[in-house]
């Protein structure tokens, strides 16, 4: 192993890391995992600098400038927030999982869609409990994909696919080119559930500038322009964690976007959800990167979308 690979094992997001922690999330007795996310938080708190720092920046644009003991007291709860939703999430995506309870606000919205027959895309976000929140939606009856990015620490790559896919779920990696839309598409044509991220991680390419918490940031047209090239419905979804495996899956309206515009309309609208969530329940929102550090305002908006590869829109 060289230098830069054994750094990686031995980082704390590290593969090895996260298969001793699934041994805890599956196997170990009910006090350990209820009594030990909050412990295990502050230690990943104390030694994740750059996380950290990145937390207390977004956490400072939501909530305004406070004290520096509040400050990081409210940065560390998005800290224990997201080891409990890992250690619900690895737990659910285990061999044994346990019941967990949702409530789902307009689920007919979600079924009247999909009842259509031609695909659903969920858009959703870092919030939450939204790995938690993908396991609702295998009980729709149809296949569901997750796009998701290739993980930045490569130990972690194969533990986290056979995890997320040990249920059935299908992953769909993004690479950011215009050729990661294809298998999206071709899903969508099957007549299946396809969930995606709005997150703000992309540059100008693929995304758009929208004012968020009082700046703007951008966030992932992409949902909704493949959304609109398959003629697919849209359907927003967060996961709003009220308790110990008890979720809120809150629906952000139906969206049918014909038009390039219309995928930015609706793009807008999700966000304005997104944001109320943020501000009602700021220390659910597991952002760990700098929300605010690239934005743009004036960058034009780009579609990464399949008719850049030579597809027809049906």
């Amino acid at each position: 192993m060289d230098v830069g690979g054994l750094r990686a094992a031995l980082r704390f997001d590290s593969g090895g890391w996260r298969r001793f922690a699934e041994l805890g999330c599956v196997w170990g007795p009910e006090w350990w995992k209820r009594s030990s996310p909050p412990v295990i938080a502050a230690i990943i708190f104390s030694i994740a600098r750059a996380q950290r720092g990145a937390v207390l920046r977004n956490q400072r644009r939501v909530r305004g400038r406070r004290s520096w003991l509040i400050e990081r007291w409210d940065a560390y709860r998005v800290f224990a927030e997201f080891a409990r939703s890992l250690t619900e999430s690895m737990e659910q995506w285990g061999p044994r999982p346990r019941p967990i309870a949702f409530e789902v606000r307009d689920t007919e919205c979600i079924r009247a869609a999909l009842a259509e027959g031609r695909g659903l895309v969920i858009p959703t976000a870092h919030f939450g409990g939204w790995e938690v929140g993908a396991r609702f939606l295998a009980d729709l009856g149809r296949p569901v994909n997750l796009v998701v990015a290739h993980e930045p620490n490569p130990t972690v790559q194969r533990f986290m696919h056979q995890l997320r896919t040990r249920h059935g779920i299908r992953l769909i990696y993004s690479d950011r080119t215009v050729f990661a839309a294809l298998p999206v598409l071709d899903a969508l044509r099957r007549h299946e559930v396809v969930g995606m991220q709005i997150d703000p991680w992309a540059g100008p390419q693929g995304s758009h500038a929208i004012d968020f918490c009082g700046a703007p940031a951008r966030f992932q047209l992409g949902p909704f322009a493949i959304a609109r090239v398959a003629h697919a419905p849209v359907v927003p979804v967060f996961a709003v964690r009220t308790g110990i495996r008890r979720y809120e899956l809150r629906t952000a309206g139906r969206f049918d976007p014909v038009t390039p515009a219309d995928a930015v309309t609706a793009l807008h609208a999700t966000v304005r959800a997104y944001e109320r969530l943020v501000r009602e329940r700021p220390q659910q929102w597991l952002m760990f990167d700098d929300v605010w550090r690239d934005a743009a305002a004036g960058a034009p908006a780009y579609e990464m979308v399949p008719q850049a590869s030579g597809l027809r829109r049906r």
